[in-house]
């Protein structure tokens, strides 16, 4: 059962290996974009900004990614805003990688939603 959405945005840097150039991050970038699980659905991916590391010498992608997370019910929570750190802690762990995260806000369920994005046809 899920409680509500919430609405988020993350900062994702995508990195490309020394010998390939920005073909490899447009792929890696559609990718993202296309991206779907039973709880996280990619609504938005802007590029920010594009450029060779010059540490490692890799060419690099900073996106900023808009996302709908879905939060699992909590018997426990009493106060909205812990849904949407719920919402934060589900996009870290299916992004590890991306940088700031953060919940502009949320929509809840009354009553609450059974299935996620995957399971809607």
């Amino acid at each position: 059962m899920y409680r509500g959405k919430a609405y988020c945005e993350a900062n994702l840097y995508i990195y490309a290996p020394a010998n390939e150039r920005y073909e490899f991050l447009t792929k890696r970038k559609n990718i993202i974009e296309k991206y779907c699980s039973n709880t996280i659905k990619i609504t938005d991916v802007r590029i920010k900004d594009s450029g060779i590391d010059e540490q490692t010498n890799e060419p690099f992608l900073s996106l900023s990614v808009m996302s709908e997370v879905l939060v699992k019910y909590d018997p426990i929570i009493t106060h909205l805003n812990d849904y949407r750190v719920n919402a934060c802690r589900e996009f870290r762990r299916q992004f590890p990688g991306a940088g700031a995260i953060m919940a502009h806000y949320i929509d809840t369920y009354s009553p609450f939603r059974l299935d996620g994005f995957k399971s809607r046809t």
